[in-house]
């Protein structure tokens, strides 16, 4: 019976530190990304949602941006343009953090995050995917996701 109570201890603990991991680690990851990234997502999101094709390529990582053929840049940016004027953005949730992704330039580190925007036809998830240059930021990838967007 001793056995039984010892075990059943055993299992207790470990699903506690389990869980308790689960929580505390994602915290710990994004400690090290949030003081630079967030207020670098907060300033990029609202040039992006001025829809300008041009602008959008400049925050964009010079590999990446030069590997979008023009067309679809601009057919992309006119699709996102029909959720209109930005109007509020939350604060950016840290998602994930990629490190030695292979990526078209190498190994580097992506830090991703999702924002909940608000924009004049309707809400809408921005999911950005930054890439670490040790000490600042460049959009590796972002998309926007919204109803407003079906209709």
């Amino acid at each position: 019976m001793k056995k039984f109570f010892i075990m059943l201890a055993v299992w207790f603990v470990a699903i506690t530190a389990i869980i308790i991991g689960s929580y505390v680690y994602p915290k710990f990851q994004s400690a090290d990304y949030d003081d630079v990234a967030v207020p670098y997502l907060k300033k990029v999101i609202p040039e992006l949602s001025q829809w300008d094709p041009a602008a959008a390529r400049a925050l964009m990582v010079t590999e990446v941006s030069a590997s979008i053929p023009e067309e679809k840049l601009v057919r992309g940016m006119a699709t996102f343009s029909k959720l209109g004027a930005l109007q509020s953005l939350a604060e950016p949730k840290f998602e994930n953090v990629y490190r030695d992704q292979g990526t078209i330039i190498g190994k580097q580190t992506i830090v991703e995050y999702n924002t909940e925007a608000k924009y004049a036809n309707g809400n809408a998830t921005i999911n950005m995917k930054l890439l670490d240059r040790g000490g600042y930021f460049e959009i590796y990838h972002f998309n926007i996701s919204s109803q407003a967007l079906i209709e």
